[in-house]
């Protein structure tokens, strides 16, 4: 996977689950994380214990001498942090974010993003050697060494906008937020008849399956999709309680109706 020897030293601002994945698949690539930043103390020095580099709470304590400055912040923080004096004028700054624009960097020189799409967590870490990753630069020097940067992580790098890395998250909302929020619900209703949500993993795992080789709309299936009407009320009946969940489950299965392949 990797291309050249990593030559650059960086910091992480940031020590949530994006920035421990990231950082911990950087140095396994042969990067030097050199210190990790955390508004709480707890959290940067976990993630620098971990990687084996200094970590400090303080913004005014962030090292001057690094090559890239990675900002794994979320989209609340991040254009306050961006727009600080961190690091020096030749280091290029990146974050990481789907939704927002390079240019919350424009107080610096060189800048850009790399975004991994993907969802993380800290306590099972991700292979990246097939995580997409979007990258975009302020000039094509930077992004020349972003794109080297991501291509020594993963297979699959892209160049986006910000049109498209925000398209691309709507889209992930849909596919992976909404989804597990589906799962919450589904869970929700199986504890009511006394069963297992262990279940529904065999209809999972085939759904997921099913759409790497056939369009969404053409593996719909289900009584939306046949027009069962009384399938449909019998479930409706089921959610009286909660009517939320019932103009939920209508407008889903009418978007399924509207929408056969």
């Amino acid at each position: 996977m990797q291309e050249v020897k990593p030559q650059e030293r960086i910091v992480f601002v940031g020590a949530g689950k994006l920035a421990t994945n990231l950082s911990v698949a950087l140095q396994k690539a042969g990067y030097t994380i050199t210190q990790v930043y955390s508004r709480t103390e707890e959290a940067a020095k976990a993630l620098g214990e971990r990687l084996g580099c200094a970590w400090t709470n303080c913004l005014e304590n962030i090292t001057k001498d690094a090559d890239l400055y990675i900002y794994a912040l979320t989209d609340s923080v991040l254009p306050h942090i961006a727009s600080l004096p961190i690091g020096n004028k030749e280091a290029i700054h990146l974050h990481t974010a789907g939704s927002i624009d390079k240019d919350v960097f424009s107080t610096k020189k060189r800048y850009g993003v790399l975004y991994p799409f993907q969802s993380f967590s800290k306590e099972q870490l991700a292979d990246f050697s097939q995580i997409p990753i979007l990258v975009e630069g302020a000039d094509e020097g930077v992004e020349e060494i972003i794109t080297r940067t991501a291509r020594n992580l993963s297979e699959k790098v892209y160049k986006a906008d910000l049109e498209h890395r925000q398209r691309l998250h709507l889209a992930g909302v849909f596919a992976n937020n909404f989804t597990n929020c589906m799962y919450a619900i589904a869970e929700e209703q199986l504890q009511k008849a006394g069963l297992p949500f262990d279940i529904l993993l065999p209809l999972i795992q085939e759904t997921a399956h099913r759409v790497e080789t056939i369009a969404p709309r053409k593996a719909q299936t289900g009584p939306a999709r046949r027009h069962d009407t009384n399938v449909m009320e019998k479930h409706i009946q089921l959610l009286q309680d909660d009517t939320s969940l019932e103009t939920l489950y209508r407008i889903i299965s009418t978007n399924i109706m509207n929408h056969e392949a």
